[in-house]
């Protein structure tokens, strides 16, 4: 008896997945557990992330610093409840949720210690938290370098003595040196010996767009740094639109590449560097820039393939070279996504049955790993593909037109190459004409989602049945594409959820059989984690004044309000993104749409 083939996505999936979170847009959602699922957790703005040394995953949200241990989210620090409370931004160092951080950005592990290092956005400095023991210790969270400072500052020096203007990226390298992408200050700052220096630009100029070495050199806020292979510094300049590599050994500042639009964070993983833009991840193979994951025009939520797979408002990313994969804070769907590189592509499959009778359909599986696409090929040709499959799926149905033996190669391919299995005379078909059927069967899904997804019903039976009966227990179902209880591959779509028993009566002229599978389906409600959302966002922020919100519908009113409460703007969009023109400060903005407002968060307007 063949077992159901449900569909499952094997740990080297090319697709894109949400691994941690639940969806929603804006934020303000939470629980107020210190340990929750990585499926059911509540994040509200997530924005930096970072990989420990044990594999661990480090995300800062809004006010906390959460830690992913396997298929557990943390609370380790900041205010454990409603992230818009009066309560939960501030400046305090201490033990787990004793500690106040004001939108915590990109982190940093150190390489041995393996405690983490992170930009205090808000509070202009830079904070440590102790490495994860276990989850009876909590995270000691203290100030590693500079002061709280609403407005921040420019100074070098002693660690105490230093000043950040709202750091958002941190970078280590091997030799335990920390960089700086110090956003405001438009410079990137290096702490070793316990002192803080300028490595390349200068905080006490203005923005500008030079390559040179040092402080002549010139960044517009610059957003995410990373390593490259290297080991150079690779920059995210945001601004100059434009990724910059720094040699830390000489401090000269060059330019990668101006093939990107407003890239925020910025690595290198096998001699090839990864561009994080808002709704997309680019990839620069040293001569062309191309979109890897995601689409650098339209924002969304979808998992899926790469190509297909659509994100919100994302600022930072880390690689994780446990499973080679890319994890990304997905910042306008507050959810932590899982992104794979292109691994190696591998091939294999098997058969449920290599020796069937004529006309008796077989079931070929691929067990490829990291592959995009497959195509079959089988000889010689005298076969049938059964139940709608195709030379190119996952999984073939295909029945043998004569008693022979039969070959069947898989090829599978990803952008990285392609890797081939051939088994000859694999199938080895006999005739069985004078003996009754032998019922079997299996279908294309064992777990259909209700009312959206058909169900094939696939006859696997031997000894060339010449009537099929099937049967359905609950009968909240109907046939689809004018199949019937006696098609052999009827199409089925459920109505109700639960569970469903299934029978096949086959016959023929020496007789009959009967195979019953109970409680075999299990159809299930909606999967939201493929569903289509809208995010809407604001780029660039800080500005010079020229502000874009993207991803409105069409009708939605905007409204922008300064630090006092007051109505500066109030506009209706007539298209999926509007410009606005404000002058310096700080502003609120919010958009009304389907019903609700929504707060798109602050945005900061600075000359440059």
């Amino acid at each position: 008896m063949i077992m159901a083939f449900a569909a499952v996505t094997s740990l080297y999936s090319q697709n894109v997945t949400t691994y941690a979170g639940v969806q929603y847009t804006d934020s303000g959602k939470y629980l107020g557990t210190a340990d929750n699922p990585r499926n059911t957790e509540l994040y509200s703005r997530p924005l930096g992330i970072a990989v420990d040394n044990n594999g661990r995953i480090w995300v800062s949200d809004e006010h906390n610093m959460m830690l992913l241990d396997g298929n557990t989210s943390r609370n380790r620090g900041g205010y454990r409840g409603d992230p818009n409370s009066s309560q939960a931004t501030g400046y305090f160092d201490g033990t787990s949720t004793a500690s106040r951080f004001t939108f915590p950005a990109g982190i940093a592990v150190h390489p041995t210690a393996n405690d983490i290092y992170f930009c205090d956005r808000d509070n202009s400095s830079i904070r440590k938290g102790s490495k994860f023991v276990n989850s009876s210790s909590g995270t000691i969270f203290g100030t590693y370098a500079g002061k709280s400072d609403w407005s921040g500052g420019y100074v070098d020096g002693k660690l105490t003595d230093a000043r950040f203007r709202f750091p958002e990226d941190a970078q280590y390298d091997d030799s335990g040196i920390l960089y700086i992408c110090d956003f405001m200050n438009h410079c990137i700052r290096k702490i070793s010996g316990g002192n803080v220096s300028t490595l390349a630009g200068d905080g006490s100029q203005s923005a500008g767009y030079t390559d040179a070495t040092g402080t002549t050199a010139r960044f517009s806020f610059p957003s995410g740094i990373g390593m490259d292979t290297n080991g150079d510094l690779l920059v995210a300049d945001r601004n100059n639109r434009c990724i910059r590599r720094i040699n830390t050994r000489t401090a000269a500042v060059t330019t990668v590449t101006k093939d990107v639009n407003f890239p925020y964070d910025v690595i290198g993983v096998n001699g090839k560097i990864y561009i994080l833009e808002p709704t997309c991840i680019k990839v620069f193979d040293g001569k062309t820039v191309k979109v890897y994951a995601g689409s650098a025009t339209n924002s969304g939520y979808k998992d899926g393939s790469i190509q297909d797979a659509r994100f919100g408002q994302m600022f930072h990313f880390d690689y994780n070279s446990n499973d080679q994969c890319l994890y990304v804070a997905d910042y306008g769907n507050n959810v932590i996504r899982r992104v794979p590189l292109n691994l190696e592509v591998t091939s294999d499959f098997v058969a449920n049955n290599t020796n069937p009778i004529v006309n008796q359909t077989v079931v070929l599986s691929s067990k490829a790993q990291n592959q995009e696409s497959q195509t079959w090929e089988i000889t010689p040709s005298s076969y049938v593909l059964q139940a709608g499959s195709k030379l190119t799926d996952r999984i073939v149905y295909v029945s043998f037109s004569n008693a022979a033996s039969y070959s069947v190669k898989l090829t599978a391919k990803n952008p990285s190459g392609q890797a081939v299995a051939s088994k000859d005379n694999y199938i080895n078909v006999s005739t069985n004409s004078l003996a009754k059927p032998v019922a079997d069967f299996t279908v294309t899904n064992t777990y259909p989602t209700l009312t959206v997804e058909t169900v094939r019903l696939v006859d696997l039976s031997a000894n060339n049945p010449t009537s099929f009966e099937w049967t359905i227990t609950p009968n909240t179902f109907t046939f689809q594409n004018s199949t019937t209880a006696q098609s052999r591959n009827p199409e089925v779509k459920f109505n109700a959820l639960g569970l469903y028993t299934l029978s096949l009566n086959v016959q023929n002229a020496n007789g009959s059989d009967i195979e019953t599978k109970t409680n075999f389906i299990k159809v299930v409600g909606l999967n939201t984690h493929t569903q289509q959302t809208r995010n809407v966002y604001v780029y660039p922020n800080p500005s010079n004044g020229h502000v874009f919100i993207k991803g409105l519908s069409i009708g939605s009113k905007i409204q922008v309000l300064d630090l006092n409460g007051r109505l500066i703007v109030s506009q209706e969009s007539t298209s999926e993104s509007i410009s606005l023109e404000l002058t310096q400060g700080m502003y609120f903005i919010q958009a009304y749409s389907e019903g609700t407002w929504q707060s798109l968060g602050k945005v900061i307007i600075t000359p440059y």
